[in-house]
């Protein structure tokens, strides 16, 4: 974790800083998401199937939200919403 915490502060600092303020924001994002997914991937013994299909779902939604899915088939789109609503609908209560 301390090298990726490392990589993201460098990044941050290196080339998120060095952007004009209206680039910061999308780059932020890109930053903040390679860490969350580099987390995963290192912790992921620790985290409970189910819960990493539900981070899995968010960070899909986030990719579309900020249009980062256009590499995906519109059936592939269609399934990953699905997916997010079916979540949203739920009433699990945890």
């Amino acid at each position: 974790m301390y090298r990726a915490t490392i990589a993201a502060l460098k990044d941050i600092h290196e080339r998120g800083m060095q952007l004009p303020v209206d680039q910061r924001y999308p780059a932020g994002y890109g930053i903040l998401r390679g860490y969350v997914e580099n987390l995963l991937v290192n912790f992921a013994e620790a985290i409970s199937e189910q819960q990493l299909a539900e981070i899995r779902i968010v960070l899909d939604q986030l990719s579309r939200l900020v249009g980062e899915d256009e590499n995906l088939s519109e059936a592939e789109k269609q399934r990953l919403d699905h997916l997010a609503q079916a979540l949203r609908e739920s009433e699990r209560g945890e």
